[in-house]
């Protein structure tokens, strides 16, 4: 769980995105069910496969975590005047997706901040309003266009120490922060050291990262149906989010509630209503004072689906909510307005 407030992420995000050139200049049919029923339809799980998923590969946790946001999509959000105050959502529909940007704000100004931003600015060749920045299992990742060469030089001239030098990828330590950094042509990742989680390594976790991202190492859909499902399930768009687990259902201590106190201002995420599920794709789109947000929930079996819990959960702030049913897939879709504050 992270433990940052919209106002601290989109301020840490827009010194970020000031700093890092690259990310500066951005500028189905279905059913609807009240869940009670019991009314089937059908859910598209056939769609293509996001962009971002060569990069995301098979470890060795039981939950796997990922989210993606597009700089446009990032951009809208800090530009919107109304983002910075005002209550924080508690429809986790929304605020979810939120809480990714926020993350991935927070990678932003990690980045801005460390001994790599003058060679990463100096290196990244992404157009103008292109380029995505995927957060998966502790590593963020930047997709754009860079040129490697310039990257490597410039690291070992900022200290960085070469680990692992292949043909098509690159890792770069620091000995003083901890930091991990690993490139391709089209991809430049990142991480630290997790104070609160001692077998992570994130030099290990780079450059898997990046090894998958180029080709050398199968990505974790390649190898999982159920996962791929998943990913074809939901929109690729805006900002998404992913949590699964090859186990039947999600252990609690992966979807628990850990919520700040009533009087904080810190927004979490809360995955509470995903019991017994062992997939969730949530995804976000942003336009003008208006968004758009859907989940799909995949259940192993019959008896674990839970329309009842899901539409008391999520939807709260929406001024529609459509459920469908398909089996052991249930899809949310809701439209809001008046801003995300």
């Amino acid at each position: 769980m992270i433990d940052v407030t919209r106002r601290q992420a989109l301020y840490l995000a827009g010194a970020g995105m000031a700093t890092l050139a690259g990310c500066s200049e951005s500028s189905d049919d279905s059913g609807t069910d009240d869940g009670d029923d019991g009314t089937e339809e059908t859910t598209q799980l056939d769609g293509e496969l996001p962009s971002y998923a060569s990069l995301l590969a098979e470890t060795d946790r039981s939950t796997s975590f990922y989210g993606a946001i597009d700089f446009e999509t990032m951009s809208t959000i800090i530009d919107d005047e109304g983002a910075e105050a005002g209550d924080e959502p508690t429809d986790p529909l929304i605020g979810n997706p939120i809480v990714v940007a926020l993350l991935c704000s927070f990678g932003l100004s990690q980045l801005a901040n460390s001994r790599a931003s003058t060679s990463y600015s100096a290196n990244d060749e992404t157009p103008s309003g292109e380029g995505e920045l995927v957060f998966v299992d502790g590593v963020y990742a930047l997709v754009g266009e860079y040129d490697r060469n310039g990257l490597a030089a410039d690291l070992e001239d900022e200290g960085y120490d070469r680990e692992t030098s292949e043909e098509s990828y690159a890792v770069y330590t620091h000995t003083e922060t901890g930091e991990a950094i690993g490139m391709t042509d089209e991809v430049y990742a990142f991480s630290y050291p997790n104070p609160d989680d001692d077998e992570f390594e994130a030099a290990a976790a780079v450059e898997r990262t990046v090894e998958t991202a180029s080709g050398d190492r199968e990505p974790k859909h390649a190898t999982d149906d159920e996962f791929e499902a998943l990913l074809r399930a939901g929109e690729p768009t805006g900002i998404t989010l992913g949590l699964y687990t090859a186990d039947d259902e999600f252990a609690a201590d992966a979807i628990a509630d850990d919520q700040p106190e009533d009087d904080a201002e810190a927004l979490e995420f809360e995955f509470g209503a995903f019991e017994a599920a062992f997939g969730v794709h949530q995804q976000l789109s942003v336009e003008d004072s208006d968004a758009s947000a859907s989940a799909i929930v995949t259940y192993a079996d019959d008896d674990r689906v839970d329309v009842e819990r899901l539409e008391s959960s999520l939807g709260t702030e929406t001024d529609s909510l459509e459920v469908t049913r398909d089996g052991t897939v249930v899809s949310l879709e809701a439209e809001y307005s008046g801003g995300l504050a």
